[in-house]
């Protein structure tokens, strides 16, 4: 009989995905403590981590096998990646992982801020990716990828036998075809986890589609949408998988990717064996960009320099802009409309002002942002960015030295169209809940025959 892939082949081809073998925590297993925030989350907050590290104590745990990323600049990080190898084969050896087969997970998450989002875990195929800006590939970037974040990255996942996905990659689905029914189906599949997670993370569970009508059922309505797609974005070179969380992740799961098929072609391996290699694929969760679960916020500005004044001089004399003092709460208000979309506020401390762009400006306010800050850069060699979450956490920084930009989050409903016609937007534009709502590891995969 064949295998889940192999009975659907030309139709996974097409979509640029797999049917993973996920491997999950054998029962009895202590999952609230199995389960952690995603590496990229809580950079600079130490205590959260030494917390998390407290909790699990010596149980199995995916802190023990992803490196989170406050230590990924600090001393001994070698040493840290070298426990995390030695950690995957000790989870291995003991059976600390068990393989549920080739399907889909079906995943529901509940969080105090944005209630329940839904998502399928599925394999996606590095073949069919490809960040760069020009780039018409079916799974493709939203924001810009910076290539001097992979080699760090990549040094843990080349000696890894596992991968651990906190990618999260959106669909759009305004009428909820593919994902959202699935709810009404749960007596039909799985039940393999359901889990109270640490820090406010929230409730997860997930079911497992491996029956193969099930599975067929869930393909067809992915090839429905893709059909849709196509006819929306009149291109048969469609953006179908859109980047949400985890762009260097994956952007390092390519670049392993590459570096494998050189390695294997030069072992002689035929084209055929060298794309049936596990490492071509990489896991990740999709999502509804238009679930009710999925909270977009944007991602504010804060330019720290000893010179705001030279900072406001150049803003008050943007030629692109039209520049006008406005009060706070109106200037909040309008980010959050619809017209505020091609707008951005600036407050150095003292005023603030609304920066309108030109209509023949095609740029967003991050990036007008970011190009007026890198002319400010070259004038002014000791400054520097930072992109800064929530309107308070951003406002309070201009008391610290910082002239601060605030800018709106793209429309939802624009994300798609735009990067379709554009490319990806500027790194940091956007984001996709509070961090203790990002994806918490649990599932793992096999990359290493």
């Amino acid at each position: 009989m064949p295998s889940l892939n192999e009975a659907n082949a030309n139709r996974l081809q097409r979509l640029g995905i797999h049917l993973p073998e996920v491997l999950l925590p054998k029962t009895g297993t202590d999952l609230s403590k199995w389960a952690v925030v995603a590496c990229d989350q809580y950079t600079s907050d130490h205590a959260y981590w030494n917390q998390v590290d407290s909790i699990v104590g010596s149980s199995p745990s995916t802190v023990r096998i992803t490196l989170p990323e406050i230590y990924l600049e600090q001393p001994g990080v070698q040493d840290r990646i070298g426990k995390i190898h030695a950690a995957m084969a000790e989870y291995s050896a003991q059976g600390i992982l068990e393989n549920q087969g080739e399907g889909v997970i079906y995943v529901k998450r509940t969080t105090a801020h944005s209630g329940t989002r839904e998502g399928i875990v599925l394999a996606m195929d590095l073949e069919r990716y490809d960040y760069a800006r020009d780039s018409k590939s079916l799974i493709r970037a939203t924001e810009g990828t910076i290539v001097d974040r992979i080699p760090p990255r990549l040094a843990v996942r080349r000696a890894a036998d596992l991968e651990l996905p906190h990618i999260m990659i959106l669909i759009q689905d305004e009428t909820k075809t593919v994902i959202e029914g699935l709810a009404q189906r749960v007596s039909e599949f799985q039940l393999v986890y359901d889990v109270k997670l640490m820090q406010d993370g929230g409730h997860l569970s997930g079911w497992k589609i491996s029956d193969p009508e099930q599975v067929e059922s869930l393909l067809a309505s992915l090839e429905a949408l893709l059909d849709k797609t196509i006819a929306d974005q009149k291109s048969e070179t469609p953006l179908f998988w859109a980047m949400g969380d985890g762009n260097h992740s994956l952007a390092t799961a390519k670049a392993r990717w590459e570096e494998t098929k050189q390695e294997l072609a030069s072992k002689g391996e035929s084209k055929d064996s060298i794309l049936s290699h596990p490492a071509r694929y990489a896991l990740a969760e999709i999502i509804n960009i238009h679930s009710p679960g999925l909270l977009f916020e944007p991602i504010h500005r804060a330019v720290f320099t000893k010179n705001v004044t030279a900072l406001t001089e150049m803003v008050l004399s943007e030629p692109d802009a039209l520049v006008s003092p406005i009060f706070e709460s109106e200037l909040q208000t309008l980010l959050a409309s619809p017209q505020g979309q091609d707008k951005a506020g600036y407050f150095d401390g003292q005023a603030w002002y609304l920066v309108g762009y030109k209509p023949s400006v095609k740029k967003l306010p991050t990036a007008m942002v970011d190009d007026l800050f890198a002319r400010f850069q070259t004038l002014e060699g000791e400054s520097r960015i930072d992109f800064i979450h929530g309107w308070e956490d951003t406002r309070k920084l201009a008391s610290e030295g910082a002239g601060t930009f605030f800018t709106p989050v793209i429309a939802r409903e624009r994300l798609f169209a735009w990067v379709q016609e554009n490319g990806p937007l500027p790194k940091k534009s956007f984001s996709m809940g509070h961090a203790e709502e990002k994806r918490f590891y649990m599932e793992s995969r096999r990359i290493v025959r």
